[in-house]
C-alpha cells in the first residue's frame, strides 16, 4: 500500500457587522456603517449609508465572489408632540395660567411647565433630550371691561328722596349689587360684583 496526505485549506468565512449612529429626531436619518472581515482579498459592498427608520440587510462579497451578510433594524423615537391647555381669565386686565406638556421623543424634556399669561396668543417651544422641538400655541381671552353705571333723576324737593338705578357692562353676567336703590341727599358708592367676583 501507498498514502498520501493533503490538507486543503478554505478562506475564513466572511463576517459583516453593521454600527448605527441612530437617529435622534422622528423622520430623521442614520448612518450605518458597515464592515466586514474574512473572505479572500478585497471585499465589497462595505463603507457607510444614510438611511431612515426600517430594515435593512446588507451584502459582502469577496474577490471570489463568496458573500457575507447581516441584518439591522433601525429605529426612531416616536413624534415628538407639545400640547398647551389653559385655564380661563376671570377678570379684564388678569391673567391665568397655561400648562405645556409634552409626548413622545425622548425625555427629559425641557419648555414644560405651568405659565403664568394675560390675554393673548402665545407660542411655546418644547425640547426634548435629543435637541429635537415642537411648538404648540395657545390664545387667552378676557371678558370686557366691566363698567358701572347709575341713573338718578334727583331730588325733587328737599327731604325727599330719588330712586337712583345702578347697572352695569361688561365682565360676566350674572351681576349682583345692581338695582334701584331710594336714598336721600348724599354721596353714594356702589360696587357691582359679576359672576367671576370682578368688581
Amino acid at each position: 500500500t501507498s498514502s498520501v496526505t493533503h490538507t486543503v485549506n478554505e478562506p475564513a468565512a466572511i463576517n459583516v457587522s453593521i454600527a448605527s449612529s441612530g437617529i435622534d429626531c422622528n423622520g430623521g436619518t442614520a448612518n450605518l456603517t458597515v464592515t466586514a472581515t474574512g473572505g479572500t482579498g478585497a471585499l465589497t459592498g462595505t463603507g457607510t449609508f444614510n438611511v431612515s427608520a426600517g430594515t435593512y440587510t446588507y451584502t459582502v462579497t469577496d474577490a471570489n465572489g463568496c458573500t457575507g451578510s447581516a441584518t439591522i433594524t433601525v429605529t426612531e423615537p416616536a413624534p415628538l408632540v407639545a400640547s398647551a391647555s389653559a385655564a380661563s381669565i376671570l377678570c379684564f386686565g388678569g391673567t391665568a395660567d397655561v400648562t405645556v406638556t409634552a409626548t413622545g421623543g425622548t425625555a427629559p424634556y425641557t419648555g414644560t411647565g405651568t405659565f403664568n399669561a394675560a390675554a393673548g396668543t402665545y407660542t411655546y417651544t418644547v425640547t426634548d433630550a435629543n435637541g429635537c422641538s415642537a411648538t404648540t400655541s395657545v390664545t387667552l381671552t378676557q371678558p370686557t371691561l366691566m363698567t358701572a353705571y347709575v341713573s338718578c333723576p334727583g331730588i325733587t324737593c328737599n327731604g325727599g328722596t330719588a330712586d337712583i338705578a345702578v347697572f352695569a357692562f361688561g365682565g360676566t353676567a350674572p351681576y349682583t349689587g345692581i338695582g334701584v336703590f331710594s336714598v336721600g341727599a348724599g354721596t353714594y358708592t356702589y360696587v357691582i360684583t359679576d359672576a367671576n367676583g370682578c368688581t
